[in-house]
């Protein structure tokens, strides 16, 4: 490598080059190949949009607040209409003591994948008062 160096940059800037590439060529290349691995992600990630399709009153399968405490949210898994139970978390404290045996529930589907989502939302959603 040393040789090609020299004959397009001259012998002694060759040997600066070389040096360089040694000591610091690894560290330069690793950060260029993440800066190219997340513009990728960047541009190539869809872009997540989604639209509301329904909102839906759940049975409530298991209810833990998180770290012991309601205000800090709660983790549940509910059983959602076509008969398939998920997990949902929610961390806003009013919408954590709304969760009881059952819960008011958003359905979200996203454009592209036709993927749904579910996040819990306040009763007053779903129609119960």
């Amino acid at each position: 490598m040393l040789n090609i160096l020299s004959s397009i940059f001259g012998p002694h800037r060759a040997v600066s080059i070389y040096a360089f590439a040694k000591t610091k060529g690894l560290a330069i290349l690793g950060g260029v190949a993440v800066i190219a691995v997340a513009a990728g992600l960047l541009l190539f990630s869809g872009d997540g949009k989604h639209e509301h399709e329904a909102f839906l009153t759940v049975p409530v399968l298991s209810a833990t607040p998180i770290n012991g405490d309601l205000k800090n949210g709660v983790i549940a898994s509910v059983r959602l209409p076509d008969g398939s139970a998920t997990s949902i978390t929610a961390t806003e404290a009013p919408i954590a003591r709304s969760v009881g045996t059952t819960a008011c529930v958003e359905k979200r589907v996203y454009v592209d994948s036709g993927e749904p989502r579910y996040r819990f939302k306040l009763p007053s959603n779903c129609g119960a008062s």
